[in-house]
């Protein structure tokens, strides 16, 4: 642990800080409007926004990213925001260069990489963390298990039989973990590979000097029974010790094969390798660096990894979320908070790959964790892919309500368009129709007729997402979106006069 130092406690009001270097909540970070050029205060987009979320929309080519995209990332670099940013593609790591490098925060960027300086030992990280939960076996366990529902990529499953194997599952990863902690006072993924692998099959083999000898399972319970007593834990031994010693070997040898090969199935990737380089071996940083203002870029794009890149940052963003929620303590003031607690940002483009359950469970709080969540995709079903199941549609719908601020660009994708309407409302507008006609009998007299309606239409009809400019020189380089922000009354105009409305259009520069 040469570079990374954990935080003794969360944020408490009793502590003394320095003063910040971050903006008040109520400070503007964007300035909107519907010509580019005159922003009634109304129309600031402040931290206390940020904090309830954004959800960024557009198709490929649209500007998400180089426009609303690249003026919320240079907004939170120029106020001094710590982060987490996830890599979709391999460009990535040299836009966040350059927003650094305007902001004057190059030192600032912790990029994790193949072949770089920095390492997370996940496991290590959860068993010595600040706060009082580390180290619990119970949280270990938990951890490991939403690994392996990232890895798996599984959603809202459960009941029936699946529950007893997860049950299971939790059982082995719980007893393995103790005697990893027990006998080594550590932890780490292959370790705990080693005691389930060398675990006896049978009460036959538990019981064979030669299986003794060459066990890693044996030898850890041996040192085992001699530091439990000395550690107050001689219940839990016995506990662990009675389950590798009989009840393990004792079941049937298909429950025990599929029990095994769940867990080594997923642990097999993050025991080789890249993943093994990066998060099985040592801690060199962790989240915590994130709130003394560093920006954590784990530089291993899907596009170019896959499935090991997804993996990877998936994890680190679950332990990334629950550290920004324990930061601050409980009954810790508002504005102790503000003044003590540095804001922070969770940045993924390309969201899909990396949205998961909790993330909805972690934007509920996120307001009072002082955590910004900014989510870039192409399309709505773009998520109910990555949810999937029966539920993927409301599952999805869920997590984009905890998110408050929309920015829909440029967009084909009729679903999507179709939501964004529908999330903006409707009213109900006037309309007024007309007729003329000519008689043909003698005299050809002229027949008027005119009339009117009130309807309910569309505030903004789905098809104006598809005909917002989408940037280039053809557009003096301007991206268009619309955006919506749930509770907000924006600042607008028509017809010459100012009037309040639930959206507002923008243009976004791609060019600084």
């Amino acid at each position: 642990m040469d570079d990374f130092t954990l935080a003794k406690r969360p944020l408490d009001a009793s502590q003394s800080t320095p003063k910040p270097n971050w903006p008040d909540d109520d400070e503007a970070l964007l300035e909107l409007s519907h010509d580019g050029k005159n922003c009634p205060p109304e129309n600031y987009w402040c931290l206390k926004d940020a904090f309830e979320g954004v959800q960024i929309f557009g198709a490929t080519g649209s500007g998400k990213s180089s426009g609303s995209g690249q003026a919320i990332a240079r907004a939170f670099m120029e106020s001094n925001l710590g982060g987490l940013v996830l890599t979709a593609k391999s460009d990535e790591v040299l836009s966040w260069r350059r927003y650094a490098q305007a902001a004057g925060r190059e030192s600032d960027l912790l990029i994790v990489e193949p072949g770089g300086p920095h390492r997370f030992n996940f496991l290590r990280y959860e068993f010595k963390r600040p706060g009082t939960g580390a180290g619990h076996t119970e949280n270990l366990v938990n951890l490991f298990c939403s690994v392996l529902e990232a890895a798996e990529r599984k959603q809202g499953q459960g009941g029936g039989q699946d529950a007893y194997w997860q049950r299971t599952l939790k059982q082995l990863l719980r007893n393995a973990i103790d005697l990893a902690v027990l006998a080594l006072d550590d932890i780490d993924l292959p370790s705990l590979y080693r005691i389930i692998t060398s675990a006896p099959r049978s009460v036959e083999e538990a019981e064979n000097p030669d299986w003794k000898k060459v066990s890693a399972c044996a030898a850890l319970l041996e040192v085992a029974a001699g530091r439990a007593h000395e550690k107050g834990r001689s219940s839990d031994f016995e506990l662990t010790r009675d389950f590798w010693m009989r009840e393990f070997p004792s079941l049937a040898p298909e429950t025990r094969s599929v029990i095994v090969s769940t867990f080594t199935s997923m642990a097999d990737c993050f025991l080789r390798g890249l993943l093994r380089d990066l998060f099985c071996t040592d801690l060199t940083f962790g989240p915590e660096d994130c709130f003394k203002g560093r920006v954590i870029l784990l530089n291993l794009p899907v596009k170019e990894f896959n499935e090991l890149g997804q993996f990877a940052q998936v994890l680190f963003k679950f332990i990334w979320q629950r550290a920004v929620e324990r930061r601050i303590s409980a009954g810790t003031s508002r504005e102790a908070a503000q003044a003590a607690a540095r804001p922070v940002f969770l940045w993924a483009d390309e969201s899909q790959f990396f949205v998961n359950s909790y993330d909805a469970l972690f934007q509920s709080t996120a307001r009072s964790s002082r955590a910004c969540t900014v989510y870039l995709t192409q399309n709505l079903p773009s998520y109910f892919s990555a949810f999937g199941g029966q539920n993927a549609r409301s599952d999805a719908e869920s997590f984009l309500g905890n998110l408050q601020t929309k920015i829909f660009h440029a967009n084909g994708d009729p679903n999507t368009n179709n939501w964004a309407s529908d999330s903006i409302g409707k009213t109900r507008q006037a309309q007024f129709y007309g007729g003329l006609s000519e008689a043909l009998a003698k005299g050809g007299a002229m027949n008027q007729s005119a009339g009117g309606s009130m309807v309910v239409e569309y505030v903004v009809q789905p098809q104006e997402f598809t005909m917002l400019r989408t940037g280039g020189a053809e557009s003096n380089f301007l991206a268009d979106a619309i955006i919506f922000q749930g509770g907000r009354r924006w600042l607008g105009m028509k017809k010459g006069e100012p009037v309040a409305q639930n959206h507002i259009r923008h243009s976004f520069p791609q060019r600084y």
